[in-house]
């Protein structure tokens, strides 16, 4: 059951805005999806294109099975085709691997290679989300804060959040401190916890992070100000993140 909050529907449209923006939705979701994981990046075409990793798709590899999604998907070595690159990105992804399981929720949410179905979308983030992959659970819980045409679920968008955030995901961190910081899934506000949340960002200097905890200091007394920095302080443990706030939950 979904918890209240006094959020005005005005303020609220316009933090979901920012939250949207800030968090990377900005860019489309096929652009953060179909990045190729860094580490190996730079090695991907050095021994050739679509012949050298089709036999190796073919065969089942499931890596080589992705890395032709994303070929095909961006054009990469090869003219651009959704419809392949969604065949290899779904071969990948029904066995069970995530970065190709978000791929795929990505191209149905864009409608690329496939007409466009939000439902089909979350359940491949889901499936990613639920494997663990950070970046799916960061993407699915802004589908729940604010998507059109997307059920709003302040607890699945608090979740989802929360276990990316616990795995160092910059952008679900930020988020997460928004919800805390406007009380989104929440009785009420919980400034202490969106400070403790938000630190890290502030002094590693990002900006939004800044300005957000700046908006709510006020409301704060010596009280909440002490408590936000010893929150702060176990909340930089990233292993005790979501402990930490469950507790606070608890003691509120």
């Amino acid at each position: 059951m979904e918890r209240s909050n006094t959020f005005g529907a005005g303020r609220l449209a316009r933090a979901l805005a920012f939250s949207l923006a800030a968090g990377g939705l900005a860019l489309p979701l096929a652009v953060q999806a179909a990045d190729v994981p860094a580490a190996v990046a730079q090695d991907l075409y050095e021994d050739g294109g679509v012949e050298h990793w089709l036999p190796k798709a073919e065969k089942g590899d499931i890596f080589a099975q992705y890395v032709l999604g994303h070929m095909y998907s961006n054009g990469k070595m090869v003219e651009k085709d959704y419809e392949q690159g969604l065949r290899w990105y779904r071969a990948a992804a029904e066995a069970g691997f995530a970065p190709s399981q978000l791929a795929v929720g990505t191209m149905y949410f864009e409608g690329q290679g496939v007409e466009r179905d939000r439902a089909e979308a979350i359940d491949w983030f889901t499936r990613a989300a639920e494997e663990g992959y950070a970046r799916a659970q960061s993407n699915l819980a802004a589908l729940y804060l604010g998507e059109k045409g997307i059920e709003p679920s302040y607890e699945k968008a608090l979740h989802w959040y929360g276990e990316a955030a616990a795995q160092g995901h910059t952008v679900a961190r930020y988020n997460l401190g928004m919800m805390y910081a406007h009380g989104l899934g929440l009785n009420k506000p919980d400034y202490v916890a969106a400070y403790g949340l938000l630190s890290p960002l502030v002094e590693s200097g990002h900006r939004a992070a800044d300005e957000l905890m700046r908006s709510f200091l006020g409301e704060m007394n010596e009280k909440d100000l002490l408590a936000a920095r010893e929150l702060a302080k176990e909340l930089r443990a990233q292993d005790r993140m979501l402990v930490a706030l469950d507790q606070r939950a608890t003691g509120r």
